[in-house]
């Protein structure tokens, strides 16, 4: 009983967290693990909040275009969608392939446990190369030497922006530089174009996303094996220059695939290579060490999690037609009060600068006429350099 009541606490938990951009799951274990109750039950409701916060952290992104930094990636195709009236299949297909790529993911586990300590070794001599290589695709994959100029431009200023703010000692450097990136530049050019969120109409889901589920779930592994280096938004953009998907929906499959399925594999690298991959793993891990013997049962409570989430999940997305009542200026105004709010709580005056910064660097591809993918920079070119050094 006690056990289904700490399951239950970190879905609703997990919840909060997902639709409540800037609050991570790796905060709220922070302030679960500092309460004075038995560990290994603080262990499970955190294990439940990674489940639920994993699911829910796509509602924001698809409809609010404000991106957690594990999916900044399904912000563009998921806001895209939703501007078409399809946000509630941008939905169901993440919640979908979560559930679908946690499942496998949890399948070859024991595969990740043989091969993880020897491809670790064998990658991480070579990863600065790979990320130079990744990046020059992406860079030409703008086709005109006009157009590579102008994306180069945008990578090394989001990259400058990225040193400054990872090296600035900010908390949670990444949220007001991805919120200015995406959602902070995105609301201030929606401005110079009003347009009301319409009415989210009911799809039929297509199930023809399966490859990228499959591919997602093999390169989850692989962002376990660096982090920093390979976190899974980088992998999905690279991955998405490497094999272009044109379809916003296979898109966000492959980000959501690959999102989840880092967090399965995570418990892998945790015991094969020692390294904690997750912040909030590092956290029941320090509280309720993560071994063989109890791997089985923390891994159930993590798929009941982002199974119970995933039905959640669609079910708060059939109403989302309520958004197309409301103003979209007076939407923005808010979501853009909100971040900053947030962003001064969590990070301070340091990160309202780095918000602004990165609003401003936002801008430049969509009125340059590139992609805004190559503000990925960001995480890429520290990532590199550290790769070097």
């Amino acid at each position: 009983m006690l056990a289904a009541l700490a399951v239950a606490a970190g879905i609703l938990l997990g919840i909060f967290s997902g639709l409540m951009p800037g609050i991570h799951s790796n905060t709220v274990a922070a302030v679960l693990a500092g309460m004075p109750l038995d560990p290994q039950i603080i262990a499970f409701v955190i294990v439940a909040v990674i489940g639920a916060h994993l699911v829910f952290q796509f509602f924001p992104s698809i409809f609010f275009s404000i991106p957690d930094d594990t999916v900044v990636a399904s912000v563009l195709p998921g806001h895209r969608l939703a501007l078409a009236g399809r946000g509630r299949e941008a939905i169901t297909i993440c919640a979908m392939a979560v559930l679908l790529s946690s499942g496998a993911a949890v399948l070859l586990l024991p595969v990740s446990l043989a091969i993880l300590p020897a491809a670790y070794s064998l990658i991480e001599p070579f990863i600065a190369p790979i990320l130079v290589i990744a990046s020059l695709f992406l860079l030409a994959s703008e086709r005109t030497g006009r157009k590579i100029a102008i994306a180069t431009f945008v990578f090394l200023l989001a990259g400058a922006l990225g040193m400054a703010t990872l090296r600035g000692g900010i908390q949670d450097p990444l949220f007001p530089a991805f919120s200015g990136l995406f959602a902070g530049s995105g609301i201030l050019l929606s401005f110079t174009s009003p347009r009301k969120l319409p009415e989210q109409k009911e799809e039929k889901i297509k199930f023809d996303f399966a490859p990228q589920v499959a591919c997602g779930v093999c390169l989850g592994m692989v962002s376990d094996l660096l982090p920093g280096f390979a976190a899974p938004a980088q992998i999905a953009i690279f991955a998405s220059v490497m094999m272009p998907l044109e379809d916003p929906r296979k898109f966000l499959a492959l980000v959501a695939s690959i999102s989840a399925s880092h967090a399965v594999f995570a418990f892998s690298a945790l015991l094969s290579i020692g390294k904690a991959r997750e912040g909030s793993l590092a956290i029941v891990n320090s509280l309720y060490t993560v071994t063989s013997q109890n791997l089985p049962l923390l891994l159930g409570t993590l798929l009941l999690s982002v199974g119970i989430s995933a039905v959640a999940l669609i079910a708060f997305s059939r109403h989302a037609n309520r958004l197309a009542l409301l103003n979209s200026n007076e939407i923005g105004l808010s979501v853009l009060a909100y971040l900053v709010c947030v962003v001064g709580i969590v990070s301070g005056a340091a990160g309202l600068l780095v918000f602004a910064t990165a609003t401003a660097v936002g801008l430049l591809p969509p009125l340059l006429g590139v992609r805004r993918t190559h503000v990925m920079g960001l995480i890429i070119i520290p990532s590199l350099l550290l790769a070097i050094a």
